[in-house]
């Protein structure tokens, strides 16, 4: 079923979302840095046999507002926060993936009253706590490497295929890379084709949300809401860390691996991992 496909304005930004509709209570998915919404369609599809799903891109990605500035975690939790506000849900079933889950579980720590359960798949909150003010080498390897990040190609077939060779897309499954490649692209006059998500947007989203990483640590304790850690069984071993910490300090806050994916695991399994988040939401 083809999702819906809305607006709404947040924070002085216009934000686009998608909606699949369903009987259930409210679910939002948000997405990681550098992709869209889409991306999560296969997820997405499932849960709307049980809930009301909605999905949007975050700032600076997709087909939403791209401003010059203002990519802290801060900003993108704000914005869930009010995407929330604008469309009157309560009680929301907040699943997120890296970027998203950071966001998923600062706004939860701060309005508890919004939420009824969080799904955290990787939330990349570096540094870790007493790992001194340095940013971790693989985080200042995303901030460079997604500015340098090549933005316009020949064709979108041309993007899928060299994305196939790329060890951060090669374990995706097929469908879920044509949707990133599909929908996080766009036309240009001179008849070739762009990233949607600039590459300065990409690079500041992934150094804002190193910004003042202790107070998100500091946070995590006041989430009241039953909260799922999900991780890839295969991931890195600072995003395992991450998960590892804010499931000690979020109270009863569970952990669990996916088998066979990386830190990418929505795109790797969808199904499977839209299993794992479905038993979560149900069973508790």
């Amino acid at each position: 079923m083809a999702p819906r496909e809305g607006y709404v304005s947040v924070n002085g930004l216009r934000l686009h979302y998608l909606e699949w509709p369903g009987d259930g209570p409210p679910l939002v998915i948000q997405h990681a840095t550098g992709f869209l919404a889409w991306v999560y369609t296969p997820i997405a599809e499932r849960l709307s046999s049980r809930y009301h799903v909605y999905a949007y891109d975050a700032r600076g990605h997709g087909d939403s507002d791209k401003p010059a500035d203002a990519y802290s975690w801060r900003d993108f939790a704000s914005d869930l926060a009010a995407f929330l506000e604008a469309l009157s849900l309560r009680d929301v079933l907040a699943v997120g993936h890296s970027l998203g889950a950071k966001s998923a579980l600062v706004c939860a720590a701060q309005r508890p009253d919004l939420f009824a359960k969080v799904v955290a798949m990787e939330p990349p909150i570096f540094p870790l706590p007493d790992a001194g003010p340095d940013l971790p080498d693989e985080l200042t390897g995303l901030i460079e490497g997604a500015r340098r990040r090549r933005q316009v190609w020949p064709s979108r077939e041309e993007i899928f295929r060299s994305y196939r060779q790329r060890p951060a897309f090669a374990t995706w499954r097929e469908d879920v890379l044509r949707l990133y490649v599909e929908h996080g692209t766009q036309g240009r006059e001179d008849g070739q084709v762009e990233l949607k998500c600039p590459p300065e947007a990409e690079s500041l989203t992934f150094a804002g949300g190193a910004q003042s990483a202790d107070e998100i640590w500091r946070l995590l304790p006041r989430i009241s809401c039953p909260t799922l850690l999900l991780v890839g069984a295969e991931t890195g071993p600072l995003y395992r860390a991450s998960a590892e910490e804010a499931a000690r300090r979020i109270p009863g806050a569970r952990l669990e691996a996916v088998p066979g994916t990386t830190h990418f695991l929505p795109m790797e399994r969808p199904d499977a991992v839209a299993r794992v988040i479905e038993r979560f939401l149900v069973e508790g």
